[in-house]
This record gives C-alpha cells, sequence and structure tokens, in this order.
C-alpha cells in the first residue's frame, strides 16, 4: 500500500465523518434528507508553483459564485472558503424554504438578506462541523469566526483568492445532494506553513498506528 496515497485517505475519511455530521444537522433543520460528501482531497503549494485555483473548482467557471468564508486560529491558522456556483445555491434555498424551483435558465441571481441568511447558517453549519470535527479527530484546538457570504464573478474571485495571505492550500471537493438535486463543490482551506506541518503530524500519527 501507498503511505503518501494511505495518507490521502485518511483525511478524506476525516473530513467525510465531519461531512456526515453537518448533513445530519442540516437534514433535521431542513425536514429533508440531505447528504454530503468529500470524494477527493489535495493539497497544494503556492511556493512550488504557479497555481490556478479555478482549475480545482468542479464546474466549469463561467458564472458567479457563492462563497461562505471563516477564519480560524490556534494550533492552526488559515481562512476556509465554501465554495458553490451561486444559481446552484439559489436552488438549494428555494428546496430549504419550500419555495417553487425554477430552471437554472430563468433563475433570477438576485438575493435577498434571507437568501443571505440561509447561506450564512449553510456555511456556519458545514465549515463549523468539518473545522470542529476534524479538529476533535484530531486532537486540534481550533476558535473560528462567524462566516462571511459574498458572491463573486471571475475577476473578483480570483483576485480575493490570491490575495490571501496563507501559502498552502488544502482543497476539498465536496458533493451536496438533497431532494435529488445535486451541488459540486468546494471547500478550499489556506494554511500558514505551520499549520499545514501540525495537521500533516496528526495524519502521520495516525498513519503509524495503522501500520503497526
Amino acid at each position: 500500500m501507498n503511505k503518501s496515497s494511505f495518507k490521502y485517505d485518511i483525511l478524506k475519511e476525516v473530513f467525510n465523518i465531519s461531512a456526515g455530521k453537518a448533513a445530519n444537522l442540516l437534514s433535521e433543520i431542513t425536514g429533508k434528507k440531505i447528504i454530503l460528501k468529500i470524494p477527493d482531497v489535495t493539497i497544494l503549494d503556492r511556493t512550488k508553483s504557479n497555481i490556478e485555483l479555478t482549475d480545482y473548482l468542479p464546474i466549469k467557471f463561467s458564472g458567479a459564485l457563492m462563497v461562505s468564508t471563516i477564519s480560524f486560529k490556534e494550533n492552526l491558522a488559515g481562512k476556509a472558503n465554501l465554495i458553490f456556483p451561486a444559481e446552484k445555491m439559489k436552488t438549494f434555498i428555494q428546496l430549504c424554504l419550500n419555495e417553487e424551483v425554477y430552471d437554472e435558465d430563468n433563475l433570477s441571481l438576485d438575493f435577498t438578506d434571507i437568501d443571505f441568511d440561509v447561506i450564512r447558517e449553510i456555511g456556519n453549519i458545514i465549515l463549523n462541523c468539518i473545522l470542529g470535527e476534524t479538529s476533535n479527530l484530531l486532537d486540534i484546538k481550533l476558535q473560528y469566526s462567524l462566516p462571511e457570504v459574498k458572491v463573486y464573478n471571475q475577476i473578483t474571485f480570483t483576485k480575493a483568492i490570491y490575495e490571501k495571505e496563507y501559502q498552502h492550500i488544502l482543497v476539498l471537493f465536496i458533493t451536496f445532494i438533497i431532494d435529488n438535486t445535486e451541488i459540486e463543490g468546494t471547500i478550499i482551506v489556506d494554511l500558514a506553513l505551520q499549520s499545514l506541518n501540525e495537521l500533516l503530524r496528526k495524519i502521520d500519527l495516525i498513519e503509524a498506528d495503522t501500520y503497526v
């Protein structure tokens, strides 16, 4: 078995456990069956190559993106960005609020204050569960902020991402299913080098115990 590959399997398993808890909580709140899965994880190092983060989005980047962001600190320091296509999140909001669901070709992307409140709560639940449960599983202490929600076009999204101070990026591909509607998104976690090393050290400990 490839140990490097196994390390990524451990990361995926840890994040999927966390995503499952987020899905259960969202299901209880909305009264609908919600499934969250993280099919893949990758680690990027901006210091070693010229990385285009848009290449790692699981959608063709042609429209607006809705991004929910929280900052965290203590044993790990960085920012986590939950990213979904804006039109998909508009559909999700309609499903959550039991509103009429429109075809995406006829969908308005004018978001109301209620829409932003719903997305803010969704982002808070998903990111808090993923970061919180991951920190618990790996025995890492975290403190994190309330989420900020913004809608970006291609230019503003790229600028916002590349202005971030952290050079190491953890990319989680995420699949969101509600009422047979599937939404593909990404969680981009910006990490300081020390934080990345601490995360990998914890994973190494789990890996070492597995091989004993």
